[in-house]
């Protein structure tokens, strides 16, 4: 229990100015990217992120916190997005056609939803208010993540398109 009350001394506390100001920051720094043209990969990202973080007004090491509060929501939300998706997927190619190998994996997906849908220790890490705020702004908060992890091209991000 110690470990989980350093880490959340550790994080930033949530607020919804907070999480405005973190979705300017990411809304801005992808429009930038997206918008130039291959070239220059590290100037091109100083920008955008100067340029996030002068009309987000958010401070660097509050960034950074917030970074890893929301991706780590994200990558979470993702996964579960994923997964029903490919259920739906599942169920519609079973509707059309008795297939055992889609039934199979129809199964497992609905098996690993509900521990992919489980946000208990992320709540516990950072509070239900937390998670409120972040439910509240799923939907833009995964797509961004998505779109700028597309663009970053870093390692850890497999999302689809």
């Amino acid at each position: 229990m110690s470990d989980l009350n350093t880490l959340r001394l550790a994080s930033v506390k949530l607020s919804p100015e907070l999480l405005a100001q973190f979705l300017r920051y990411q809304r801005v720094v992808l429009s930038e990217l997206s918008a130039h043209q291959p070239g220059d990969w590290a100037g091109r990202f100083a920008f955008a992120h100067a340029r996030g973080l002068t009309e987000s007004k958010l401070e660097g090491l509050t960034l950074q916190k917030l970074r890893v509060l929301v991706s780590d929501f994200c990558g979470r939300r993702s996964a579960a997005l994923t997964v029903k998706q490919r259920i739906a997927d599942a169920e519609h190619q079973l509707a059309a056609k008795a297939d055992p190998k889609t039934q199979q994996l129809l199964e497992r997906a609905r098996k690993e939803l509900p521990k992919l849908e489980d946000l208990t220790e992320y709540e516990d890490r950072y509070g239900a208010e937390a998670v409120a705020l972040l439910r509240s702004d799923e939907l833009e908060l995964v797509t961004l993540h998505r779109d700028l992890a597309r663009i970053e091209g870093g390692p850890g991000h497999v999302h689809p398109t």
